[in-house]
């Protein structure tokens, strides 16, 4: 196990946030492969491995991913921030949605 003061996901140009219009899975095996397993110890084949044996519950995951998205949008607004002015797609788990129906959800 890794010790959580090699950790700094946050420390990086880009964080998870700034890939708001792509889903979780393409940010883990595609965008950002290498913080993924930095903060989790597990590689895009362990990933996929999990997946395939139905590890998730994508339906769960993908309210998971859109309720945090609208607290964190929420914590952002309440500090005067607008991190994501124009953006018309938010991504989930695994399946992109309109922001309308994000908003249309709170």
């Amino acid at each position: 196990m890794m010790p959580l003061s090699s950790l700094s996901p946050f420390s990086r140009e880009k964080t998870l946030t700034d890939f708001r219009e792509n889903t979780l899975v393409d940010v883990i095996t595609k965008i950002e492969p290498e913080l993924f397993l930095t903060v989790t110890g597990l590689t895009v084949e362990d990933f996929n491995l999990l997946v395939r044996l139905r590890v998730f519950n994508t339906e769960r995951m993908n309210e998971a991913v859109f309720a945090f998205r609208r607290y964190e949008d929420a914590s952002l607004r309440y500090t005067g921030i607008d991190s994501h002015e124009g953006l018309t797609h938010i991504g989930g788990y695994d399946t992109v949605v309109a922001v309308e129906e994000i908003q249309g959800a709170s």
